[in-house]
């Protein structure tokens, strides 16, 4: 966003001084919008000689920054997007002047020191802010019925089972189509949203003239997300972005955690914004700041390349938890971005699903996460940096199957990894018996996790027995998951898409990246929940990505080195 003839007046530098938008006040709402610009101190707030008592803060898109309207600024012209004009003409008041932070203007966009120390401060600007005013944007795609609808569900007077009824109604179908348009809009993936709701005090959501109270909203949410599978096909009919109300679980998930005092991971969020849109990639860094401690320390400075920031980001993460965890969302070996193998490239999506989140990590993840860590970094070349790390070599990978990358190939990729599976486990002294085969095998393709993020319960494996391609006498037998639901089918194609599965030389199997080759090694790193696979380059190893090895994922080589069994090697990865 760029003035055109507006000078600012500069603000204190390294003081808590912003600048809010007053907007002024007209009966005739298609009037020019006229607001000016009130330097305020945040520290000074409620001092008899501000023009004001509180002030708002405006959570929104920018908008197409190709379609601009001219507003007065102190009397001066000045362009904003169509979707803030909308808003500030929504927002301004009949009498009295209205009082709001909006990025856009009240942030010197030109100036890169003034940005990087305002950026800085939006944590506390939503923090003080009296409400947050969420704009979703002009009503249009029968948004005003997706509003009530979504409205109605949160009201006392209306049983759930009238709302299940009405999900389930062809007549009604329409009505939810208007619900999945709203859900679909672009402010729900955007990056700095997260924090703007996380750290408000209230929230009151606008989409044109309609208003209603983040409850409302949230109730509503939690409703779709638990009727899901009534709900995503008429998602699926309409966009392929289905997650607009998970997303808004989720902001009301951080914000909670903000409202408890919790201290939020540096790596939770970060990665939790990878998924995010934004105009600049740096954000996905500095969009997490406002929500975690201050022992995740990243400078902002946009005068830094993206490389820099996310080795800076991946460093903190790793320094402020004191765990490896982090280096686990890394699927880029080839380093096509120009960042090291153990840095997270926040700039492009996940090849395959992680393998374990935040909420069953603690249970699920234990490979080298109880062995105390040792970490160092080491600059090698202009911006590139070595992680020194302590670790295991368990095994080298010996065998490797095709990647399951289509639900197309899913039979014969099957038949490929059972293949595999069952002459690898055959070799092991003493052979285990056909029915401790069978569960090695389905757990390792479902990463021994059931769809709640539990630990796979010998009822849940039992549900591949129902794939069974009848008339075989194989340890092993074949199973067809190609037709027929369930959660163990639901959870192998989540886990298992873009993926390999693999042997070892010693008779371990385990589910790895798509890049994986035979010849890398499997690594316990200490301070890693999972395992990963490290590939040799000279004198040094790069990342291949994370990996399920089955039999390692509980300690059990941690316990090992407590008993002399296994030495630690210390690796260098770029």
């Amino acid at each position: 966003m760029v003035a055109t003839t507006y000078e600012y007046q500069s603000l204190k530098p390294d003081s808590h001084e912003i600048r809010v938008l007053q907007i002024h006040p007209t009966w005739r709402r298609f009037s020019t919008i006229k607001c000016s610009l009130v330097i305020v101190n945040l520290d000074e707030l409620g001092n008899d000689s501000l023009p004001f008592s509180f002030y708002e803060a405006l959570s929104y898109t920018w908008g197409d920054p190709t379609g601009k309207v001219e507003i007065k600024l102190d009397g001066r012209p000045f362009e904003v997007t169509r979707n803030l004009a909308a808003a500030l003409r929504r927002l301004r008041a009949k009498r009295g002047f209205r009082f709001l932070w909006v990025d856009a203007v009240c942030i010197n966009q030109a100036d890169e020191q003034e940005r990087n120390s305002q950026v800085a401060l939006m944590g506390l600007i939503y923090r003080r802010a009296e409400q947050v005013l969420i704009w979703l944007g002009q009503e249009a795609d029968g948004s005003r019925k997706a509003m009530k609808l979504i409205d109605s569900i949160s009201d006392i007077g209306v049983e759930e089972s009238d709302i299940e009824a009405s999900l389930l109604n062809d007549a009604h179908y329409a009505r939810w189509q208007d619900v999945v348009r709203l859900f679909d809009r672009s402010y729900w993936r955007r990056v700095w949203v997260r924090q703007e709701v996380a750290l408000a005090k209230g929230i009151v959501v606008l989409c044109g003239d309609y208003m209603m109270s983040w409850d409302a909203l949230i109730e509503a949410a939690v409703f779709l997300n638990e009727h899901a599978t009534d709900f995503e096909p008429i998602v699926a009919e309409l966009t392929r972005y289905s997650s607009g109300y998970g997303d808004a679980i989720g902001m009301d998930i951080l914000r909670e955690m903000i409202l408890k005092d919790n201290e939020i991971p540096l790596e939770d969020v970060v990665l939790h914004l990878r998924q995010c849109e934004c105009t600049d990639q740096r954000d996905k860094v500095y969009g997490a700041l406002g929500l975690v401690g201050p022992k995740s320390h990243v400078p902002i400075d946009y005068g830094l390349d993206k490389v820099t920031i996310y080795t800076k980001a991946a460093i903190a993460a790793i320094e402020s938890s004191g765990s490896l965890n982090i280096i686990c969302a890394c699927q880029d070996p080839a380093r096509s971005s120009g960042l090291s193998s153990w840095v997270p490239n926040l700039e492009v999506d996940w090849i395959a699903r992680k393998l374990r989140r935040t909420e069953n990590l603690d249970s699920l993840g234990s490979a080298g996460g109880f062995a105390a860590p040792k970490f160092s970094f080491h600059c090698w070349d202009e911006g590139a940096f070595t992680l020194k790390a302590r670790g295991v070599i368990v095994d080298v990978v010996s065998e490797i199957c095709s990647e399951f990358d289509h639900s197309d190939t899913i039979f014969d990729v099957m038949e490929e990894w059972r293949t595999l599976a069952m002459k690898t486990l055959s070799t092991l002294r003493p052979p285990p018996s056909a029915e401790e085969m069978r569960s090695h095998f389905w757990r390792t393709i479902t990463t021994n996790e059931e769809l709640r993020g539990l630990e796979a319960s010998d009822s849940f494996i039992a549900q591949a027995a129902s794939h069974i391609v009848k008339s075989s006498s194989d340890a092993i037998p074949p199973i067809d998951l190609r037709y027929e639901p369930s959660s163990f089918n639901e959870r192998f194609r989540a886990d298992a898409m873009n993926r390999r599965f693999y042997a070892t030389k010693k008779g371990y199997i385990g589910l790895g990246p798509s890049d994986a080759k035979t010849g890398d090694h499997v690594v316990v790193l200490l301070g890693s929940a999972l395992p990963v696979i490290l590939r040799e380059e000279g004198d040094h190893h790069v990342l291949v990505g994370e990996t399920y090895t089955h039999g390692i994922m509980r300690g059990e080589i941690a316990s090992d080195l407590s008993d002399g069994s296994l030495r630690t090697v210390d690796f260098a990865i770029h």
